[in-house]
């Protein structure tokens, strides 16, 4: 804005010069209605203290203090602004905590990934330690596939994923650039038998004997990490498994095998299940296990990340 040539300043809101140095004098004062005692607590000179509340006196526009009373009383606007002057103090330490506890990761989100192995078998200890010690530190769980979890993860949608890792062996190769991985749990496969199957009589079975049964097993083009291990198991003793019904679902899988549909190789943390109609058994000789992992990106910069990763690493 000009005026006859020469630029005019637009006045500066009180709110903007406000000085919480000042509104803690202020307060102060009020609290020991008394100068001396307030310089006390503060640890500051009386002449300083007395100069600091008249300064603010003048931004202001008005007198807090009725300075010929004894004890010091406040006026009018003083007790008003007093009322607001508090609120601001609180409001501001409220701020500085709330923003310190976040750059320490000790509040905000997480985005977790997870599937079915993870659920029954590890997850509940991970979340009832993490809740343990960042209890303001909201979770948001995902049930989702590998491949969408790797999709996530690549997106920057997804903090931390939670899959068998040889899923990790079939993405590209740059995901192995831009990822970390965390083993959580080892497990072996287990042979899922209808309850009246012949095998039920035997505490172990070996994989050459399942070369004449109807499978159910997951479809490869939705677990094919999974269904790869399967596939070469099988395929190093003998044969290759004759899939009479596919279920992407763990729970459809044991329903299918419940009804008698076939057998089928499953992660041993299945048995956690106790699904009815179904009984479980291992099998014979010394296989790879299965790699539960927690994996998230290299360039992830979130401090609630670390935290988790930390209680993660602690837990297993």
């Amino acid at each position: 804005m000009v005026v006859k040539g020469k630029p005019v300043t637009p006045k500066q809101p009180p709110w903007t010069w406000l000085d919480i140095r000042q509104l803690k004098y202020l307060v102060t004062l009020a609290d020991e209605q008394s100068f001396s005692r307030a310089a006390d607590r503060l640890g500051i000179m009386q002449p300083f203290l007395s100069k600091q509340v008249g300064l603010l006196e003048k931004k202001l526009g008005f007198q807090l203090f009725e300075r010929k009373h004894r004890p010091l009383e406040l006026t009018a606007a003083g007790q008003a602004f007093l009322r607001e002057a508090r609120l601001i103090l609180i409001q501001a330490e409220q701020a500085v905590e709330s923003a310190y506890r976040a750059s320490q990761g000790e509040t905000g989100r997480l985005l977790l990934g997870i599937n079915t192995s993870i659920a029954n078998s590890k997850l509940p200890d991970i979340l009832r330690t993490f809740q343990h010690h960042l209890p303001d530190v909201e979770l948001v769980l995902n049930e989702l596939a590998s491949y969408d979890q790797i999709k996530l993860l690549q997106k920057q949608q997804l903090d931390v994923g939670f899959f068998h890792l040889h899923s990790l062996l079939n993405s590209a190769p740059e995901d192995h650039d831009l990822l970390n991985s965390m083993v959580v749990v080892q497990e072996p496969l287990v042979l899922v038998l209808p309850e009246r199957h012949r095998f039920t009589k035997q505490t172990t079975i070996s994989i050459a004997g399942l070369a004449n049964e109807n499978f159910v097993l997951p479809p490869s083009n939705l677990l094919y990490g999974l269904r790869d291990h399967i596939d070469q198991l099988c395929l190093a003793a003998g044969f290759k498994p004759k899939v009479t019904q596919e279920a992407a679902w763990i729970s459809t899988v044991l329903s299918l095998v419940s009804g008698g549909v076939g057998v089928s190789l499953l992660p041993a943390n299945v048995k956690n299940l106790q699904r009815t109609g179904v009984v479980y058994r291992s099998l014979e000789g010394n296989f790879p296990t299965l790699e539960i992992g927690a994996v998230w990106r290299k360039d992830n910069p979130s401090v609630v990340l670390q935290n988790f990763l930390t209680i993660l690493q602690n837990l297993i």
